[in-house]
């Protein structure tokens, strides 16, 4: 079956000029997020762990989410869409959706799209805007690598099929009648898991597959995961907290699936899962917890929701990272793909800066393009939802006004670089964005978390020197601009002082006696030194000859702040033979050194 296709009314504004950051391009890589109350959008690089561009668009309606295209992103309201250029983090023009529903927002390669579900409508986005009806409420959506959007007509239980640049959506297969159940992708093809058989059936272009018994038992409530992870497909019972991983590789071809994986979940409430290039990841909303599990079902990382990311979303990017959001925009949980999740602030204060918010103007009748006269050449007949405008007729754009100062951008260009025991911290001059850059905030911290310290610079200030670092310890170095509008998006980077070489050396030190067995003139301490040590720790260090290897019990002592500990201790007064220390529970042995006579 087919259904027809109209297109969406949109409106039209290119916003006035103002002061824009630098141009910048992207790859559908990272996440956008937006900030309501800021009127800006910031792009979280998800291989950085870090904020790396932003873009002002105005205002932004609470609840808002941010999708890509290669070209642009598209800030997503109830009452509108923003679309931006990624290449100059300019507002282009905004447009109207057809319902102030929270859509399903999918990336691909021929969207990205807006799936409302309830108002049974698909918002392909991009050069032409258009709004194709499904007939009907759908389930959730997904999409297959060649940019195909598959749709569950619940109300005509039928899978549907939106292609690439498809102005029809086609339906080539039904559930059977009675039957529930939810789609998924495994590798490049679309399944349906059947809640009422228990199966996981291929969707084919003549129909539903054969379809293989998956071994468990799921509930019609079951939450399942919108692509497989290494052939697993992820399915959480929420009543039972339960995670099964099924086998969802060679399906329809009669072949005995593996054997599935359950994995007991804490108690908790949990979100559908989203699977990563590796993990899956669930939320659990009552004890705010973020979970990953690998496809074999063991568990790899636990992290905590902060509570100023209110109410969590989850998204799979394009680069196969999972996002966790919220409807604040404060910061950003990105989840990479090996499971492990890293905290994200997203910083910025302040009023929104260049792209003031684009008025309406009069909306054309379905299917007009923005400027254009009409329908494209082909399309099926529009749908009013606007009176209509008269072919020729421009479209009303709002004229350039002043943009407030803003935030600065990023400082670029941020370098750390290990100079003997310090880092010389290095940076460019971050974009002033309408006011004069004051000063600069440089900040430090162990990445595994700890004290760290900060120090503050001029305006005109490119460089600084780190002291006090502790070796083989991994620090986050953050340098964040300020100016009369508040703090900017802040630079971090990564860096190590080397781990010194542990060493212990021992020689003659100043003359002793010791009871009768030690005296003039040949007595001495030993003289030790140990250097590249933990600092503030405690060593014990064991004293050995060549003629009596264990003649002395040893010290325990502990390191200055440095690492390094110089002692005299261990009487010694035998010419001839070798000295040497060892130090406990390492595996450091010092120089042999022979004794000599006075």
């Amino acid at each position: 079956m087919t259904l027809a296709v109209c297109l969406a009314a949109v409106t039209a504004a290119v916003s006035g000029a103002a002061s824009r950051p630098p141009a910048l391009g992207y790859t559908n890589s990272g996440h956008w997020v937006a900030v309501p109350g800021l009127g800006v959008v910031y792009h979280v690089n998800g291989a950085g762990r870090a904020v790396d561009a932003q873009a002002d668009v105005g205002e932004v309606e609470p609840g808002s989410q941010v999708v890509q295209s290669d070209t642009s992103g598209y800030v997503v309201g109830p009452s509108r869409i923003t679309e931006f250029g990624k290449s100059d983090l300019a507002v282009d023009q905004t447009l109207k959706p057809p319902t102030g529903e929270r859509p399903v927002a999918l990336e691909t390669a021929s969207g990205p799209y807006l799936v409302y579900r309830e108002a049974g409508s698909v918002v392909r986005l991009g050069d032409k805007a258009t709004t194709i009806p499904a007939g009907g409420p759908l389930g959730e959506p997904v999409a297959t690598p060649d940019g195909s959007v598959w749709l569950h007509r619940l109300d005509a239980n039928s899978l549907c099929r939106l292609a690439p640049a498809a102005e029809r959506i086609t339906c080539p297969a039904l559930v059977p009648n009675g039957h529930t159940g939810a789609l998924t992708v495994v590798g490049e093809r679309p399944v349906f898991l059947d809640t009422d058989a228990d199966s996981l059936s291929p969707v084919d272009p003549d129909g539903l597959g054969q379809p293989t018994k998956i071994g468990v038992d799921v509930p019609r409530a079951a939450r399942v995961a919108p692509v497989d992870v290494r052939g697993r497909v992820a399915i959480v019972d929420p009543a039972a907290k339960r995670m099964h991983l099924v086998d969802g590789t060679d399906l329809g071809r009669g072949r005995q699936p593996a054997p599935p994986v359950t994995v007991n979940l804490p108690d908790g409430t949990y979100s559908a899962p989203v699977a990563g290039g590796s993990s899956v990841v669930l939320i659990d909303t009552d004890n705010r917890k973020v979970l990953t599990y690998n496809a074999d079902g063991q568990q790899q990382h636990v992290a905590d929701v902060p509570e100023d990311v209110g109410e969590p979303r989850l998204r799979r990017g394009d680069d196969k990272r999972v996002y966790v959001d919220g409807p604040e925009g404060t910061r950003v949980l990105v989840v990479d793909e090996d499971g492990s999740v890293a905290n994200v602030p997203v910083v910025g204060t302040g009023p929104s800066a260049s792209a003031p918010p684009v008025s309406p103007s009069a909306e054309p009748s379905a299917g007009a393009r923005p400027g254009g006269s009409g329908p494209p050449t082909g399309s099926p007949a529009p749908i009013p939802s606007a009176p209509p405008r008269s072919p020729g007729t421009p479209t009303t754009t709002q004229g350039p006004r002043a943009a407030p100062a803003s935030p600065p951008g990023m400082p670029p260009g941020l370098t750390a670089t290990p100079e003997g025991d310090t880092l010389r911290v290095a940076w460019g001059a971050a974009p002033a964005n309408g006011a004069a850059v004051t000063d600069y905030l440089v900040s430090w911290a162990p990445v595994a978390g700890g004290a760290g310290g900060n120090s503050g610079h001029g305006g005109s200030a490119r460089a600084t020197t780190i002291t006090g670092l502790t070796r083989g310890v991994a620090y986050q170095i953050t340098v964040v601009a300020r100016n009369s509008a508040g703090r900017g998006t802040p630079a971090q980077t990564r860096a190590t002082l080397p781990a010194a070489t542990r060493t212990a050396t021992v020689t003659r030190g100043r003359p002793t006696t010791y009871e009768d067995s030690c005296g003039p003139p040949n007595c001495h301490f030993m003289h030790i030194e140990l250097r590249g040590f933990a600092p503030n720790t405690s060593y014990h260090v064991d004293p050995h000859s060549s003629e009596k290897f264990d003649y002395n019990p040893g010290a325990t002592l502990r390191t200055d702040s440095q690492g390094v500990l110089i002692f005299e201790r261990f009487p010694f007064s035998s010419p001839g033979e070798t000295i040497w220390v060892t130090v406990r529970d390492t595996d450091v042995e010092s120089n042999r050194y022979v004794w000599p006579a006075a």
